[in-house]
């Protein structure tokens, strides 16, 4: 079972570290991209990114700011090769970096567990493999993750 986390900005990449480390601590594989692949964007993913990005099961977006180019790329490898794909969008994200996306989840730092229950209800309509239950996890410490850090930097 391996976990892809895409993300665009230096906050989104805090995240996406966090959550490699828990996940880790779960027994659970998680490729985060290094900064460098998120810096420059000639219209084509790296090597290693597109390597990862084919062997994992589940790809985790995590959009705190205007997606980057490469996140983007990333999020549609994922429609395109029917991996499972969660995008979490922070609430500040404008509707037209995330729309075509389906589906995504917005938290709501006034009511968080709404977000929460729609990844649920998401998952629970999909196939209950390894790569569901792993989305669950990932998706429920992301938004947890969002919401401290939108408190810390208050």
């Amino acid at each position: 079972m391996k976990t892809f986390i895409s993300y665009s900005t230096a906050h989104d990449q805090i995240i996406a570290l966090r959550l490699q480390t828990l996940a880790a601590v779960s027994g659970m594989t998680v490729y985060v991209p290094p900064a460098t692949s998120r810096n420059v964007w000639n219209g084509v993913l790296v090597p290693e990114v597109q390597k990862e990005l084919r062997e994992s099961d589940v790809i985790l977006a995590v959009i705190l700011e205007n997606p980057a180019p490469s996140a983007v790329a990333e999020m549609n490898f994922a429609i395109t090769t029917a991996k499972l794909l969660i995008p979490i969008v922070g609430p500040l994200v404008p509707l037209q970096y995330y729309a075509q996306f389906r589906p995504h989840f917005v938290v709501n730092p006034i009511d968080p567990s709404e977000t929460e229950r729609q990844i649920v209800q998401f998952l629970a309509g999909k196939q209950q493999g390894e790569a569901v239950k792993a989305g669950l996890l990932l998706g429920t410490l992301a938004v947890a993750l969002l919401l401290m850090l939108a408190s810390e930097s208050k």
